[in-house]
């Protein structure tokens, strides 16, 4: 088992350090969901503690992942908008831990699940904009 969660670590290490931005910002997402889930399935066990670990978790992602890698000189309007939008993440997610509210965690979850949908998108039509630009 301690090798198969060896491998996971080493294959995501692996992917963050070869992958393209929009995988990246992709990856973080992903593992956003991962512990927005495991906060809701905590808060349903009334694991107050795994609770609070997978919140503190997912809100370091928001502030050391998804702000910290926001380009603000290049991005321009949208990475103000995102950075509004993930500082109000963190917010909603401290009410969530304080007051084990689970319809705050499903508004932030879906969300989460909407933006993630639109870096998909981009990523999906990425390759057909570099070529007309190109």
């Amino acid at each position: 088992m301690r090798a198969a969660r060896t491998y996971q670590s080493i294959d995501r290490h692996t992917a963050v350090m070869a992958g393209n931005p929009i995988d990246l910002v992709i990856l973080l997402y992903e593992r956003l969901l991962q512990h927005l889930m495991t906060a809701s399935q905590s808060m349903e066990k009334n694991d107050i503690a795994a609770r609070g670990l997978a919140i503190g978790k997912a809100i370091e992602i928001i502030e050391k992942g998804l702000i910290g890698c926001l380009d603000m000189q290049q991005g321009g309007d949208l990475a103000v908008r995102l950075k509004f939008q993930y500082e109000f993440w963190m917010h909603q997610l401290l009410r969530v831990n304080m007051n084990a509210d689970p319809e705050l965690l499903k508004s932030v979850d879906l969300q989460v699940k909407d933006i993630l949908s639109s870096w998909r998108e981009l990523k999906t039509i990425g390759p057909q904009l570099a070529v007309r630009s190109g």
